[in-house]
């Protein structure tokens, strides 16, 4: 039921409370490897299983947005389920390697995606998905490679600054009436500079 109220909520809205739930877990997930506390196989594990659970919610978002593009929706679908299959071979290959495949086939996707030029908003629908599994695998490649992860002031003041920047975004979308009130070229801005405090916090490990 869960599920089903998130996937008829505006687009805009979707990616913006995503985006805080997002953060917050990728900090749970660098704290939890900093103390030792998990493991990055296991992680690994989890942060592919999640992206395949998003990639069936970005299935039922594309249905429902776009009725009149079915065969192109049908083609999305079809890469989709070429890039699940990408994700089960990676399950036996080193890390660094299955990084890399899982990268450039959620890659295929989004110019799949962005191909269309009425796509916008589900294009940022999945660049969110997308950013938030790099940076996880990121996160986790520093521990693949018994490096050692040290949260530093740089790491945490750019958490911090992430979660003001994501907290206005939400605030904003809050106050308008309607979603096309908001300018897409705008909100697409706001979360270049969340994810640029993101990748600046996952640089900063020790």
């Amino acid at each position: 039921m869960e599920n089903s109220k998130e996937n008829q909520k505006p687009v805009l809205v979707k990616i913006a409370n995503q985006l805080l739930k997002d953060q917050q877990e990728l900090d749970s997930l660098a704290v939890q490897l900093s103390l030792g506390k998990a493991e990055a196989k296991d992680k690994f594990n989890e942060a592919k299983l999640e992206f395949k659970k998003k990639l069936q919610n970005l299935k039922i978002t594309l249905s429902a947005e776009y009725e009149d593009s079915k065969e192109w929706v049908k083609d999305i679908n079809a890469t989709i389920d070429e890039f699940e299959k990408n994700f089960e071979e990676s399950a036996e290959e080193v890390f660094e390697k299955s990084k890399a495949n899982i990268l450039k086939a959620a890659e295929i996707v989004k110019k799949k995606i962005t191909d269309n030029p009425a796509s916008v908003k589900v294009s940022l629908l999945f660049t969110a998905y997308y950013e938030k599994l790099r940076l996880q695998l990121d996160v986790l490649e520093h521990k693949a490679q018994d490096k050692k992860i040290e949260l530093t002031d740089t790491y945490k003041d750019s958490i911090s600054e992430a979660e003001k920047t994501t907290q206005a975004i939400i605030n904003k979308l809050n106050n308008q009436k309607e979603e096309a009130e908001v300018r897409v070229e705008i909100f697409k801005e706001e979360l270049d500079l969340v994810y640029q405090h993101l990748k600046k916090a996952v640089s900063a490990f020790k």
